[in-house]
């Protein structure tokens, strides 16, 4: 497995796998992502404090 960091802006994609990965919004340290799966699904994230996440359960995400 590789780890990887990526920055992102509101608005900027990352693909993940079959995955297309946009951050929605930035509110402090409380996100939003918008998941787009290539078989077409759509999913919005529930809005999370990513500060609270454990740093290997962050890189693992990556």
């Amino acid at each position: 497995m590789q780890l990887h960091h990526v920055d992102l802006v509101p608005g900027e994609s990352v693909r993940v796998g079959n995955l297309l990965v946009t951050l929605v919004e930035v509110q402090g340290s409380t996100v939003q992502l918008h998941v787009h799966d290539d078989d077409g699904s759509d999913d919005f994230s529930d809005p999370f404090d990513y500060s609270s996440l454990q740093p290997e359960l962050i890189s693992a995400a990556d």
